[in-house]
């Protein structure tokens, strides 16, 4: 079980669109019955202040009013800082729905996360009861274990712009082409563009997602441990 800091679009990084409140709510009630130690703290940079002490980020914020410039604000920069001092130490971090449009004054985002929005590239059909499958080349991955479908009501985010270093782990076909909509960068990011609405938990297996999701992170430091050990063991090939 891990302690879980759940940042939830407030201010600077909410919109008119998204009640973030409640899928902040909706996020936490899940991973608390799961047994999970879950805060939830509407974004503003002092949030962040003690996030070296949480075992994971939960990213559950917005693109702020497209209207506003974004100024150079010395708290946000000091508190985007310390995002980054949580991913480079290896401890994981969980970007739902907007967190690929969020953070628009910090460059780096795009490149922890493994994507982004792009405005007047991405966009979405009106919401839906909507069918999200298994990427076939990522159907064995843990995160997808149990998870056959994800039947929801919700956006299907389409035109992303992919890291190709990412892992894409769920898709939806939109007007005759596949959408990645869920994956993995690296050892310790997931982006789940799933939960525009509280509605979108209400569905089973977007919870397992979610769920999967969770404990596919907080298990960083087995993988990483694991990792070492196989390089360790791996024979040099100039002594073969």
């Amino acid at each position: 079980m891990g302690h879980i800091l759940v940042l939830s679009g407030a201010g600077r990084y909410a919109d008119d669109i998204h009640d973030f409140d409640a899928t902040s709510e909706a996020v936490s009630q899940i991973l608390t019955e799961r047994g999970h130690q879950v805060e939830v703290r509407r974004s503003e940079p002092e949030a962040l202040d003690h996030l070296a002490d949480a075992d994971l980020l939960i990213v559950n914020t917005g693109g702020g009013d497209p209207e506003e410039e974004w100024d150079y604000i010395p708290e946000w920069s000091r508190a985007h800082n310390k995002i980054l001092e949580h991913h480079e130490a290896g401890k994981p971090i969980l970007g739902l729905h907007t967190a690929c449009n969020t953070f628009c004054d910090w460059d780096l985002w795009p490149s922890v996360l493994g994507g982004k929005w792009v405005l007047g590239v991405s966009g979405h059909p009106e919401r839906s009861y909507a069918v999200f499958e298994p990427v076939p080349e990522a159907a064995d991955h843990p995160i997808l274990r149990g998870v056959e479908q994800v039947v929801v009501y919700d956006e299907r985010f389409s035109d992303l712009d992919i890291n190709p270093l990412a892992t894409p782990l769920l898709f939806h076909e939109t007007g005759e082409e596949f959408h990645a909509m869920c994956w993995v960068m690296g050892n310790n990011v997931v982006y789940d563009g799933l939960g525009h609405s509280s509605r979108s938990y209400y569905s089973a297996s977007r919870r397992q997602l979610l769920c999967n999701e969770v404990s596919w992170l907080l298990n960083w430091k087995r993988r990483e441990a694991a990792a070492q050990a196989a390089a360790q063991v791996s024979p040099d090939p100039q002594t073969v």
